[in-house]
């Protein structure tokens, strides 16, 4: 069993998101990793949010890769900052409160904030959001941020099935 063998029990069933944005270089770290977590962590006090511990944080270096949240120039250090919401109850009705509390007040405050920083999903923990204008925003910032098009044009030569496609991806960068 994996909590056996990393020695980590993760605490049972959970909502999670995993954003990443830039924090400079391993040699100048321009703060933002610090000043997001600082201000995620006033926000939970003052909008009385119920968010449990820990909210997790690491650091990776930059990836050569376009579409990956933490593509960068080559000695650049990027933060990664997961928020958690555990869901500790079989009771249905507890559970739908938890996940609303989670992507309706939990989320949106680390989109807000992390909005400041060019802050990106995890691509595992993206989300299609069900309000029009949410949704919009979002197609709006990837397609800004990585090379939609080219990825598209690479969908369509090397999965021209679209055996790989998904609907979170077709709904946020287009279909090929």
């Amino acid at each position: 069993p994996s909590d056996q063998l990393l020695q980590f029990d993760c605490g049972g069933q959970q909502w999670v998101w995993e954003v990443c944005f830039p924090t400079g270089t391993y040699e100048t770290n321009n703060g933002n990793d610090m000043k997001l977590l600082e201000e995620i962590l006033q926000a939970i006090e003052d909008e009385n949010i119920a968010a449990p511990a820990p909210i997790e944080q690491r650091w990776s270096a930059s990836s050569s890769s376009l579409m990956s949240p933490a593509h960068g120039e080559p000695g650049g250090l990027h933060s990664w900052v997961g928020i958690i919401m555990y869901l500790p109850s079989d009771d249905a009705n507890q559970r739908t409160e938890i996940t609303t509390e989670f992507k309706r007040r939990y989320c949106e405050l680390l989109r807000k904030i992390g909005s400041k920083v060019s802050a990106a999903s995890h691509w595992a923990k993206l989300e299609v959001p069900q309000d029009v204008m949410q949704l919009k925003n979002l197609q709006e910032f990837y397609r800004s941020r990585y090379p939609a098009d080219k990825f598209k044009a690479q969908r369509k030569e090397n999965d021209p099935k679209d055996i790989l496609g998904n609907r979170t991806i077709d709904v946020v960068l287009g279909r090929p």
